[in-house]
């Protein structure tokens, strides 16, 4: 009541960028490039389903847990060759109160996703889940991966805490310069989107929103994003 009241901060919008923003992945060197949607990027979507009445708590869960765990500590390491930007993990419940978990990351490529996939932390995890398959009828996995090509891809957040591809983090390299050194740094992929290209689905996808108004039959004030 405090905080509708407005007698008390509200927690709630801690972090929030309360304006439009769009993310947008730099190049190689972590400089942003003058247009939208210049690179192209892959989606990885893992899921998990414990089909089972102790829920998290049933048997092998905490194991499979352990093995993801495992895995997302070593994509967030400083280590940009595998070309992992950065993720999302989320918890719902089906109709028949079962829980799932979705983690959902954003990588470089397909080719990275199966360069890590075929690498010793993943393989040993799958070694596991294939040495006890026949235990494990009440855990449910699953992914689905996508890859994009450049001008294919778009989001915008508006009154949002950095959340799924507004999330990833890339490198900007620094380098050596007179008079110091500019070291490498961690930088979000969230820039302004209130004004020009960015503002529009069809400018942030790299194309002409006027393009839009006339298929559709719509006067550039009719669209909410204008």
């Amino acid at each position: 009541m405090a905080i509708t009241l407005g007698l008390k901060k509200n927690h709630y919008l801690d972090n929030a960028l309360l304006y439009r923003t769009s993310p947008q992945i730099p190049d190689e060197d972590g400089t942003f490039h003058e247009e939208p949607s210049e690179e192209k990027l892959a989606v990885f979507m893992l899921g998990a389903k414990v089909n089972h009445p102790l829920g998290m708590f049933a048997p092998n869960v905490k194991t499979l847990g352990d093995y993801l765990t495992k895995m997302i500590e070593d994509l967030e390491s400083e280590n940009t060759d595998l070309g992992f930007y950065g993720g999302t993990t989320w918890t719902s419940q089906d109709k028949n109160g079962a829980t799932e978990i979705l983690n959902l990351s954003y990588w470089r490529s397909a080719e990275d996703i199966h360069k890590f996939a075929y690498g010793k932390l993943h393989r040993e995890s799958w070694d596991w889940w294939n040495k006890h398959i026949k235990e494990n009828n009440h855990i449910g996995i699953n992914h689905e991966i996508f890859e994009v090509d450049r001008k294919h891809w778009e989001a915008i957040y508006v009154n949002f805490q950095p959340t799924l591809m507004g999330a990833t983090t890339y490198l900007r390299k620094g380098d050596k310069m007179v008079g110091g050194t500019v070291e490498d740094r961690w930088i979000s992929p969230l820039v302004d989107a209130s004004r020009g290209k960015l503002r529009s689905s069809a400018g942030r996808l790299g194309r002409k929103p006027e393009e839009l108004y006339q298929k559709y039959d719509l006067a550039p004030g009719a669209t909410y994003e204008e």
